[in-house]
């Protein structure tokens, strides 16, 4: 019996952008295969864009080194006289300054790498609890409905859901393959003790892909608020700034530049890093990817390789 949904006529998949009315696969293990080329090339395209952001970053970083050298350049022009006449009196400031800004960006990094570690914990948790369903189903005689909605919530996971959380949303496909595996469990009639527990144990499970899956899109939205932002921005330009009131023409210009260009270089990593963190589903590099969810459906389809599904290969319920 296949279950029948409304679903949007085209989903994301990767790195790239594939219509679900393309695909052509049919409702036995083997048709998978059918998405398998098109993910090839998404992936190709994903690592296309890590190198892009990379690239990027490096850009970043770069740029804020060489417009703190210029300006501290442009600054050693005006008379000899520095801007301190004794510059270690701004040394009590500029190490109270960058104490502060360091302990500041330390505390945030941890709360971003929290994020990114609670993410892929949920995503790992939900993939293993799915696999215990999918075991757990063989106590009873609607085994093979209960499997095929395990196996067309884990597709919709990976092909939707991923996507979607990205722009920090969650998938309605995802939501309709748990209402009806359900529908399938209130219709289940116990009629041997294996099958009380086999119930208690998918239970169990289920409360486990619950809360996989609650942390898994908790994490999707950006754990950094702005005002945190604001101020991690302004305590790196505060700390340049500082550094920039140390030009002095009668220092070699190329140890001062060194030292101004190392620590906007040093601001503008940790701020990077923190981005990344607190977007562990964004395309790049050390993102976040279903690799869990997707070894879970390899052993689905190794244990029971002629199962009938009710969906195509990326998670899209047959019709009727």
């Amino acid at each position: 019996m296949f279950w029948k949904a409304t679903v949007p006529a085209a989903t994301t998949v990767g790195a790239g952008i594939i219509q679900a009315d393309a695909l052509e696969c049919g409702p036995v293990f083997d048709q998978e295969q059918a998405v398998r080329a098109l993910l090839s090339a998404a992936a190709c395209c994903g690592r296309c864009w890590c190198v892009v952001s990379l690239l990027l970053a490096g850009a970043i970083v770069v740029g804020a080194a060489a417009v703190s050298v210029l300006l501290m350049a442009a600054l050693r022009r005006r008379p000899a006289a520095p801007l301190l006449n004794e510059p270690a009196r701004g040394t009590p400031m500029m190490t109270f300054v960058g104490t502060a800004f360091a302990v500041l960006l330390a505390f945030i990094t941890l709360a971003a790498f929290q994020t990114y570690n609670g993410a892929k914990t949920g995503a790992a948790t939900e993939a293993v609890a799915l696999l215990d369903m999918f075991k757990t189903a063989g106590f009873f005689p609607e085994r093979d409905e209960l499997r095929g909605d395990f196996v067309c919530y884990g597709r919709a996971v990976i092909h939707h859901e991923w996507p979607a959380m990205r722009r920090g949303e969650r998938a309605p496909l995802v939501d309709a393959w748990i209402s009806a595996y359900r529908t399938v469990f209130q219709r289940l009639t116990l009629r041997s003790a294996g099958e009380r527990l086999g119930l208690q144990d998918m239970l169990a499970s289920t409360r486990d892909r619950t809360d996989g899956r609650r942390d898994r899109l908790a994490e999707a939205m950006p754990s950094v608020p702005s005002p945190l932002w604001v101020g991690l921005v302004l305590a790196g330009c505060i700390a340049v700034l500082i550094q920039l009131m140390m030009a002095d023409p009668r220092e070699h210009m190329l140890v001062q530049g060194g030292m101004i260009g190392g620590v906007a270089a040093m601001v503008s990593i940790g701020l990077l890093l923190i981005n990344f963190l607190d977007h562990p589903y964004r395309s790049g590099p050390g993102s976040i990817q279903p690799k869990e969810m997707t070894a879970t459906l390899t052993t689905m389809r190794q244990q029971e390789p002629g199962l009938r599904v009710p969906c195509r290969g990326d998670g899209v319920p047959l019709p009727a």
